[in-house]
């Protein structure tokens, strides 16, 4: 009987593994900034900062949501997809600003760059492949 119970115990993790939900957060970051950076390369287009807010109501949404389901470690579990997350606003909005005015161009969208690069390649590797 202990072994049973100890086997269940064991086992409790990796149906959580399983169940892809910890695993699931780069795929859904990617899945979110395929939906969000079409639109905020239209916002940027046409200069409309009316756009970000609702966005970031939505980033805000999805992070909320993704702790409540997972708790806090989530995010840190996955480092570069909650930056990619966080950062593509800012870059959209250094896009529209005048140069120099919230952030530095030169070094900012090379990181939220390889970020984002780096959630995708997280994502396309899959729960079983890490």
């Amino acid at each position: 009987m202990r072994r049973v119970i100890a086997m269940l115990l064991l086992a409790c993790p990796l149906v959580a593994l399983a169940d892809g939900q910890p695993d699931s957060f780069p795929a859904a970051t990617v899945a979110l900034l395929e939906r969000e950076l079409p639109q905020m390369d239209k916002a940027v287009a046409s200069q409309d900062r009316n756009w970000f807010g609702p966005a970031l109501e939505r980033v805000q949404g999805f992070l909320t949501e993704w702790q409540q389901r997972q708790g806090p470690a989530v995010l840190d579990r996955h480092p570069a997809c909650t930056e990619a997350v966080t950062d593509f606003l800012i870059v959209g909005l250094c896009k529209i600003s005048p140069p120099g005015s919230i952030c530095e161009p030169e070094t900012f969208f090379p990181k939220a760059e390889r970020h984002i690069a780096q959630c995708r390649a997280e994502a396309a590797s899959g729960p079983a492949k890490r």
